[in-house]
C-alpha cells in the first residue's frame, strides 16, 4: 500500500504513486506546485495531457498542433498568457515532461486543480 494517500480524494491504495511537480508561470508571478496520485487517477490525468507531452530527443512538443493552445480550454493563447510546464514520474527512475500555454483566467484541468500543494 502506498504510504502517502491519492491527491484526489486522499484514498488510500496499493500501487505506487505518480509524482506530479509543475511550474506555473504567468507574467512576474510564478507558482511551483506538487502532487502525489493514483495510477487510476494519473491516467485520467495524462490523457488531458497527452497532447503537450514534450519528445525529449527533439525538445518539441509531440503533437504540434497543440503549440500555442490553452493548457485547460485549448483555445490559443495570445501574447498576454502564461506557461506550464510540469513534470510527472509515473514508474521508477521514468520521466514525462509537458509544456502548455495557459490563459490568465484558466486553472489547471481536471484533478489537477486545486490537488496540488504549494511549494
Amino acid at each position: 500500500m502506498a504510504v502517502l494517500p491519492c491527491k484526489v480524494g486522499m484514498h488510500p491504495h496499493r500501487f505506487r504513486n505518480v509524482n506530479v511537480y509543475a511550474g506555473w508561470f504567468v507574467g512576474p508571478t510564478t507558482q511551483r506546485l506538487s502532487g502525489r496520485y493514483c495510477p487510476p487517477h494519473w491516467d485520467e490525468i495524462e490523457r488531458s495531457l497527452a497532447q503537450f507531452e514534450v519528445d525529449a530527443d527533439r525538445g518539441t512538443l509531440g503533437d504540434p498542433s497543440a503549440e500555442g493552445l490553452c493548457l485547460t480550454c485549448l483555445k490559443p493563447v495570445e501574447e498576454l498568457g502564461g506557461q506550464v510546464f510540469l513534470t510527472s514520474y509515473p514508474a521508477k527512475d521514468q520521466r514525462k515532461d509537458y509544456w502548455a500555454r495557459v490563459h490568465v483566467s484558466c486553472n489547471l484541468p481536471g484533478p489537477l486543480a486545486g490537488t496540488m500543494n504549494s511549494q
